[in-house]
């Protein structure tokens, strides 16, 4: 594993750091966007984002960093709007956050941009599925290929196997991808 370089506690230029790379690379971005890839970037050792993360509806997920997304939204670093109807909200740094973004050190700031290359084009489910797998698989410490789907399905009930099975392959794929380069 990839030595963590040690990093700033302070939360703000992680989020819009992320939000910013997210958007760059083509995503939604909206909160699980930001969620699930601050957690794949502390989940593989890839960065340290100041954030703990527990399963929740949406798979991996940080009270603090959602708080922190309202702290941000309501001090003018952080934008939201509504492009799609039906759709949550898509996030977006304010020009002052994109100053505070750019505050991150350049590790950090280089695998976020990694893990926003990579997922940025997903759309939420998928990012909930990924995550949950690698969860499971990595925090749970699952190691049975059967073992994870049971539980990934168990906590994901509205997935099938096949997507389940899908959705481990990928995040498998993924994470193999991101600790290599």
């Amino acid at each position: 594993m990839p030595q963590m370089p040690q990093q700033s506690d302070d939360p703000s230029p992680w989020i819009l750091g992320a939000t910013e790379e997210l958007n760059r690379n083509g995503s939604w971005t909206g909160r699980i966007h930001i969620h699930k890839l601050l957690f794949i970037t502390q989940l593989l050792q890839l960065a340290k984002p100041p954030f703990k993360f527990v399963v929740h509806d949406y798979g991996p997920y940080s009270f603090d960093l959602d708080e922190q997304i309202i702290t941000l939204e309501l001090i003018g670093h952080l934008d939201h709007s509504y492009p799609k109807p039906g759709y949550g909200p898509r996030y977006e740094p304010t020009p002052q956050g994109r100053t505070i973004a750019a505050r991150l050190p350049d590790e950090p700031a280089k695998a976020i941009r990694r893990v926003a290359k990579e997922l940025g084009k997903r759309n939420s489910q998928d990012l909930e599925l990924l995550a949950t797998s690698l969860w499971v698989e990595r925090e749970e410490k699952k190691t049975e290929e059967e073992e994870i789907i049971s539980r990934v399905r168990k906590l994901k009930p509205k997935y099938t196997k096949e997507q389940v099975q899908q959705g481990l392959k990928d995040a498998r794929a993924l994470a193999a991808s991101l600790v290599s380069s």
